[in-house]
């Protein structure tokens, strides 16, 4: 068949654009690319070798600026089109915004086979479709969250309702309960039985509905925000949501940043992060976007790369995300640990040591009750039944999820008072504070600073006395200072830290123009202070030359000086000017003044260089104490809480502060320079910084060296801070305290507790609040104990007397449920008594019940026993079951607090939570008698008004005999080390 003519062939086809980078040969493993741009330039080419060696699994590169063209040998995984882009990169391709489909971008940072700290910027860029300036087109950014989701660490879900429904019923005591049913079956019991499971089910039903509510409290510490971060898209600045973060953005690193994100850094200028959230490094990491990094390079030396929660300690620099989410270092250290559920706090673990102890010693009663009735001859199906019905009603049970409703209820109140806890147990450790390290500025004082004073040509004055040839000096002096530093104006409003808007404040009312200053004098290079370097050194190029203006410790400062400005003119700087300055210094610093040294030399220089400065003068900022900060202090004396200052001032300067704070309370001010403790082994030190009231000159590397010393000598160490450079002695201590809504993103994350403003009342308002805590689990622990062994004592009592049983099953897994639940919840509600910062922190090495406590409670169970039993005796039947349970119920009044009375002046403020409880449980045990149906399932008979006497006498009898032994003198309860 005639297939037809051939299709015309056009006159003229088009020629397909050759690549610029291309496969010329290719075997498995081996592959020779071929890019015009090699030819002649010798640059170009080892660009283009180190870009190929940084593409995981190449192991060998070359390329030819003779030939054009290079090999790499590789695994065979890596294809020659991901060789291609990257060579194309390394020599001036564009990056392909779509170089990864958007699914593919989010999901493979975390594989392994990206080893983005060893690939050089360049090649990142080009794998991830990122412009290196412009970062991602705001399209690409949505369509690639949009595939990969936002960037969120997972979170521990929440246990559903049913979930903590089917945990009670799974638990020993509703063990017991089955197995008592099982028997009331077996024996005809099945009114008994259906009894037990109603017990059960209401019992499981209003511990679900406490623990759900104390599982939202804990879940919510983590629902905290955090802020936005500055991040580039399209060639644009914009602060971009965390969650809005996907792979391939850039984002800007600056002070106080907190890295939502982990990235590969494009450009780092003495960029410095703390990294001890993912590596447990507590200092400074120096950051460096053209470090080598081997590709099995552990994360803490991956100096190339900055890690979602770590923060920018200084510097700042450009980075390119490349992985979010769980797909990130610390999300994928989450996933490893599976549960994601907290840990068991302290004050849980000792309770459910509580918990066991008192199973074993209960179940030792229960057994001698049995073989007692054994031995009487009673039948064995009662007897069984009556000794697991005991055994369910004398143990406490769940007393872990008292401890966690009780902080968690603990927890909500100080948020009321906005005091955001961060940590469960931070809420029990607050309680048991001895020592509290206060930073200076602005936690002390109102940081609101003001230049009070200036010592220039010689002379000290007041800023508002220049006149004449010195006002000219006071002129260059605060010129310098407004050029060293970071100030923003915006109008009227200055935007800066104290120390700097002061000195440029003080500029402003001699008349300066900083806005026209700094235009005349544009910054081309900074030197920041840095840990081991006290000043800031700023570079200034200029129509008139260059100028290089320096500010900082005036002792550092003044070192470097070799000539001084004066009304004259310049002048060299003799021995007999220095130590006139250094005078001057000590004089202005013991006025409580903060003191910089302000210097400057002509022609610029290398800024690192400081050498051969001009002395500028001193100036001195006041701060004035915050109101009621002194008032402050004392009550945390009063609380057994010492307080130690630590600021970067001068040693005179922290001295006067702390002299007029009254912080030593014994009149006497010892200061450790932070100096001194460079040198000192950590025994000594453990053994020194405790005798300290202040710590001056302090550097954060010396924050927590400090605190790990106050650690190692036993104290229990709270931190407060704000800024950037508190957070790794924040972390180390046992409670870290951000203070202020006006602090640092660092702070707030890494503290253990955020306080709402800086004054100290919300510090003291917090310890409080742990105290009163920490005290109402014990309040709770002394009525479920001692109520619990009043019925223990009766039944074993009645067994050795050999009297009839004092309570069927029924009757005591009625007590169980009235009398436990509900007024035990109330307790864990009590408000903080007057005095309780008049006490001492309790020691948390100590147990939460010591044997002096346990003794006590099984008194005040044996005397409610005792009271039921004498009644069981002599009385009508169901006499002794109302008694018991109403001596239980009133039980609760005297066990709200270990150190007041019931009737006197001094006793607890009402609690309408206890009052409510306590009616409720009453008027159902007034249901029990007087409902027919439940009075005879609980096997009442009537009670005469004899009757009634006899149950007021067994339910206040006791109350008043414990009330009376309370009352007595008795040891106090060991209060913490320093005690």
């Amino acid at each position: 068949m005639d297939a037809g003519p051939p299709a015309p062939v056009p006159a003229r086809r088009r020629r397909a654009k050759r690549p610029r980078t291309e496969v010329v040969h290719a075997l498995p493993g081996r592959y020779r690319l071929a890019d015009r741009r090699l030819r002649g330039d010798a640059d170009a080419a080892e660009a283009a070798r180190l870009a190929l060696l940084g593409v995981p699994g190449v192991t060998q590169a070359s390329a030819s600026a003779v030939t054009g063209t290079a090999l790499v040998r590789c695994i065979p995984s890596v294809t020659a089109k991901r060789l291609c882009a990257v060579l194309g990169a390394a020599l001036g391709d564009p990056p392909r915004p779509r170089a990864l489909s958007s699914a593919a971008v989010q999901a493979d940072p975390a594989s392994e086979a990206h080893a983005w700290h060893a690939m050089p910027a360049a090649a990142v860029a080009a794998a991830l479709g990122c412009a290196p300036k412009r970062g991602l087109p705001p399209a690409e950014a949505a369509a690639r969250l949009a595939a990969g989701g936002p960037n969120l660490l997972a979170r521990a879900e929440a246990r559903s309702a049913a979930a903590i429904f089917a945990e009670q019923l799974t638990s020993v005591p509703v063990a017991l309960l089955g197995a008592s049913a099982l028997v009331s079956v077996a024996t005809g019991g099945l009114a008994d039985a259906l009894a037990i499971g109603a017990v059960v089910l209401l019992n499981a039903g209003i511990a679900t509905t406490t623990e759900r509510s104390a599982e939202r409290t804990i879940q919510g510490l983590s629902d905290v925000s955090p802020a936005p971060v500055p991040v580039i898209r399209g060639g644009r600045r914009m602060m971009l949501e965390v969650a809005g973060i996907v792979p391939g953005d850039l984002i800007l690193l600056e002070p106080g940043t907190l890295v939502p994100a982990d990235a590969r850094l494009i450009t780092a200028t003495d960029l410095t992060l703390n990294e001890s959230a993912l590596t447990g490094e507590s200092l400074p990491i120096v950051k460096d976007a053209d470090a080598g990094v081997a590709v099995v390079a552990p994360l803490a030396e991956r100096r190339s790369m900055v890690f979602r929660g770590t923060a920018v300690t200084g510097g700042s620099g450009l980075a390119i995300v490349t992985a979010t989410g769980s797909a990130t270092e610390i999300g994928r250290i989450q996933a490893l640990l599976g549960d994601l559920r907290p840990p068991q706090t302290p004050i849980e673990r000792q309770l459910g040591e509580v918990g066991r102890e008192l199973i074993i010693v209960n179940g030792a009663i229960c057994a001698a009750v049995a073989g007692i009735g054994l031995l009487r001859g009673q039948p064995w199906q009662a007897i069984l039944r009556s000794a697991i019905s005991l055994a369910v009603a004398a143990v406490p049970e769940g007393l872990p999820a008292v401890a966690t409703t009780t902080l968690a209820l603990g927890i909500q109140d100080m948020r009321e008072k906005q005091i955001l806890v961060r940590r469960l147990d931070a809420v029990e450790t607050l309680g048991a504070v001895e020592v509290v390290c206060l930073d200076k500025t602005g936690t002390l004082t109102a940081n609101r600073m003001a230049a009070a004073a200036l010592h220039l040509d010689g002379a000290l004055l007041a800023p508002e006395a220049l006149v004449g040839a010195r006002r000219a000096v006071a002129v260059a002096l605060l010129e310098a200072a407004t050029l060293c530093s970071d100030v923003e104006e915006t109008g009227d409003v200055l935007a800066g830290s104290p120390t700097e808007t002061a000195l440029v404040r003080a500029g402003l009312e001699l008349g300066l123009d900083p806005a026209a200053l700094r235009s005349r004098w544009p910054r081309k290079q900074t030197v920041p202070r840095a840990e081991g370097r006290k000043r800031m050194a700023t570079l200034h190029r200029g129509r008139n030359g260059t100028l290089l203006a320096v500010k900082g410790d005036p002792a550092e400062v003044l070192a470097r000086c070799t000539k001084r400005l004066t009304a004259a003119g310049e002048v060299p700087l003799d021995h007999a000017a220095r130590s006139a300055i250094i005078a001057a210094n000590d004089r202005m610093a013991a006025q409580a003044l903060r003191v910089l040294g302000v210097a400057r030399r002509d022609g610029g220089g290398d800024p690192h260089d400081e050498r051969d400065l001009t002395w500028l003068g001193l100036a001195g900022l006041a701060d004035p104490l915050r109101p009621g900060a002194a008032e402050a202090i004392r009550a945390l004396h009063v609380a057994g809480i010492r307080t130690m200052m630590i600021t970067g001032d001068q040693s005179a300067t922290a001295y006067a502060i702390a002299k007029e704070l009254g912080m030593p309370r014994d009149g006497e001010v010892r200061v450790l320079e932070a100096g001194a403790l460079r040198d000192l082994p950590p025994e000594a030190l453990a053994a020194l910084a405790p005798q300290a009231d202040v710590f001056a000159r302090v550097s954060p590397a010396n924050k927590l060296q400090i605190v790990r010393a106050l650690q190692a000598s036993g104290q229990i160490v709270a931190m407060t801070g704000d800024g950037i450079n508190d957070g790794p002695a924040l972390r180390a201590a046992e409670i870290g305290i951000a203070m202020g809504g006006g602090g640092t993103d660092v702070a707030r994350e890494v503290a253990d507790i955020v306080l709402a403003t800086d004054e100290l009342g919300g510090l003291l308002e917090a310890v409080a609040l742990g105290r009163a805590t920490y005290a109402n689990i014990r309040k709770v622990l002394r009525y479920l104990v001692g109520t619990n062994a009043s019925e223990t004592m009766l039944m074993l009592g009645a067994a050795i007397a050999g009297l009839p049983e004092p309570l069927n099953p029924m009757q005591l897994l009625w007590l169980n449920l009235i009398s436990d639940p509900l007024p035990a919840l109330a307790l864990g509600l009590e408000a903080p008594e007057p005095d309780v910062l008049e006490q001492l922190p309790h020691d948390p090495r100590a147990p939460i019940l010591s044997p002096d406590d346990f003794r006590r409670l099984l008194r005040e169970g044996a005397v409610m026993g005792t009271a039921a039993l004498v009644s069981a005796i002599g009385a009508p039947p169901g006499v002794a079951f109302h008694g018991l349970t109403l001596a239980q119920l009133a039980h609760a009044f005297l066990c709200r607090s270990e150190t007041h009375g019931l009737l006197g002046a001094d006793r607890p403020p009402t609690n309408p939570k206890l009052l409510g409880a306590i009616g409720l449980c009453v008027a159902l045990q007034a249901a029990a008698q007087g409902v027919g149906p439940l009075r005879r399932l609980l096997g009442l008979g009537p009670l005469g008004p004899a009757g009634w006497l006899g149950v007021a006498a067994t339910a206040l009898a006791p109350l008043a005999v414990n009330g009376m032994i309370s009352a007595m003198p008795r040891r106090p309860r060991q209060g913490g080390a320093h005690a």
